[in-house]
């Protein structure tokens, strides 16, 4: 029982010394990482001002030499006193270098050219009542995101400082200006694109059908609605990249004297009713009802007292349901606007702008313009060669190596006598060389004319050779007459003739309509083919009927 006893003794102390050296070791290993700790942290405080205390900041912005003087808490250039002054932006890049610390401080530097300091490339100056405290800025150690910078009483000591401090100060004058916003144009509400320019153009919507039609100045037509779309989608995304000048006196600086081009668009816009307008209105009403009153007589006075006080209870009762109405419903009108867009001349990746009669000048990205200024009146021809819907056709006239034929169409319109309020209905009916014709087999093949898109539009003169392959004279519900006429062109299209107009179409689009159109004018044929079918499946079923019957 000793021998056990002396034993556990011996493990505890054994335990007691491993728990001291580990605590002893970790102690050790602390107190080495905190030196190591504090003999990393080299940071060192190189500037201590307050905000509030700076009065003026001086630096050189690009070739400005630049000052913003601070007044009623409130800055102004020095220089010129109408300046936009941002002055959140000169407030957040004032506090940034006002209380500064650097990362690392370099020590008895023998030469400052190693740094860029024998020439700073910028000098910040900031001012208090206790006097100034200039920093001069070097290269940019571009590994580190840090600048080398030094204090210029001081030129044995460099300091790397992080370049977020330093950054706000190495841009243009007008990073610190307040610059406007482009004027919000939605595109869905522009009306009309008018682009001035060499082999400019002009967008117009048709009010009724909201179609587009393009002009080249001499002459006008069709859109296509999609190209239309892609300029209006343009002019609506438009944003300005950067301010250049708040107040421009000489357009040729720029380029607007001689413009690259001129945007014109005009859109509409909703703006609210002012309420004077309708209490106007209501003062006039009221004004008339009262002549009306006072010319009106009565022998008893009692009895016109009573009617006087009655309807002046009933009209107090109307405004204040006028008026409960008026501030539940805010009324609005529809507006017509238009904004013109100066485009001058080039600058890197963007192009000088102006709007309307503004004297602010910004630059816009030259690929936000390109949908707009790279186009030609004829970039925007609509590809559909004739389209007529079915219901304005009249007749149809078809020339091809099939013969002459003709489709005409007839309209009867009914209402059921019986019944007042019946709407009318219109039925439509077909004939082919004064035959019925099929509705379906018909509208097939219309539909597939009358939607043939081309591949490309041909702006040269084009004299074709020989007869056209298919001729079609469309006559619509008012008389009128439009021909379009189909050559052979090369292997891969036809050439569409419709008026001046000459369209390249695939030949494998006509392949498909002039199918449908042999259904057209074979109608007989296809009937017959398919009573011959019917016939002999009939007969088919006959001959198995009378098997069992001839087995007997």
């Amino acid at each position: 029982m000793k021998k056990k006893t002396v034993k556990f003794v011996s493990a505890v102390v054994a335990l007691g010394v491993v728990s001291g050296a580990y605590v002893g070791v970790n102690s050790y290993v602390s107190s080495q990482e905190k030196k190591e700790s504090e003999e990393e942290d080299t940071s060192v405080e190189l500037t201590s001002l307050s905000t509030d205390d700076i009065t003026s900041v001086a630096f050189t912005a690009g070739q400005d030499n630049v000052e913003f003087d601070k007044k009623d808490d409130a800055w102004s250039e020095k220089s010129d006193a109408d300046f936009p002054v941002d002055q959140d932006t000169v407030n957040t890049a004032v506090g940034g270098i006002a209380s500064l610390s650097a990362a690392q401080e370099i020590s008895d530097v023998e030469d400052l050219s190693e740094y860029d300091l024998d020439s700073p490339q910028n000098e910040i100056k900031l001012t208090t009542d206790d006097g100034d405290t200039v920093l001069q800025i070097g290269m940019e150690n571009e590994s580190t995101s840090q600048y080398y910078v030094k204090k210029s009483d001081d030129d044995k000591n460099v300091y790397l400082v992080d370049s977020s401090a330093v950054e706000p100060f190495m841009g243009t004058l007008y990073d610190f200006a307040e610059s406007g916003t482009f004027p919000s144009v939605t595109s869905s509400t522009i009306t009309e694109v008018k682009v001035d320019k060499e082999d400019g153009y002009e967008l117009t919507q048709d009010p009724d059908n909201l179609f587009w039609n393009v002009s080249d100045g001499k002459t006008s037509e069709k859109a296509d609605t999609d190209k239309a779309g892609t300029v209006t989608s343009a002019i609506g995304s438009l944003a300005y990249d950067s301010f250049v000048d708040y107040n421009c006196t000489d357009d040729s600086k720029y380029g607007f004297d001689d413009p690259y081009a001129v945007i014109t668009a005009k859109y509409t816009e909703e703006e609210a009713v002012e309420e004077d307008d309708s209490e106007e209105a209501e003062d006039a009403d009221s004004e008339t009802t009262a002549d009306e009153d006072s010319d009106t007589t009565s022998g008893d006075a009692d009895s016109e007292n009573t009617d006087t006080t009655d309807a002046d209870e009933a009209s107090e009762d109307t405004d204040a349901e006028g008026t409960d109405t008026d501030s539940e419903d805010t009324e609005t009108k529809t507006v017509e606007k238009e904004i013109t867009i100066y485009v001058g001349d080039e600058t890197g990746d963007d192009r000088y702008v102006k709007a309307d009669d503004s004297k602010e000048v910004y630059t816009i990205t030259k690929d936000s313009l390109t949908d707009i200024l790279d186009s030609k009146a004829s970039d925007f021809y609509s590809l559909s060669v004739n389209y007529l819907s079915v219901n304005s056709l009249d007749s149809l006239e078809v020339k091809s190596s099939d013969g002459d034929h003709t489709v005409t169409v007839t309209r009867e319109t009914s209402k059921d006598s019986d019944d007042e309020d019946a709407e009318e209905t219109t039925m439509v009916s077909y004939k082919l060389d004064g035959v019925d014709l099929d509705d379906t087999t018909f509208t097939t093949f219309y539909n597939k004319l009358i939607n043939m898109t081309a591949q490309q539009r041909l702006t040269e003169k084009y004299t074709p050779e020989g007869n056209p392959a298919y001729t079609f004279v469309f006559k619509d519900t008012d008389g009128n007459e439009t021909t379009a006429e189909y050559y052979e062109y090369d292997t891969n299209f036809y050439a569409a003739v419709v008026g001046d107009k000459v369209y390249l179409v695939n030949k494998m689009n006509i392949r498909d309509m002039d199918e449908a159109y042999q259904d057209v004018i074979n109608t007989d044929t296809k009937d017959t083919a398919s009573e011959t079918t019917d016939s002999e499946e009939t007969s088919e079923e006959t001959e198995v009927t009378a098997t069992p019957a001839q087995a007997k």
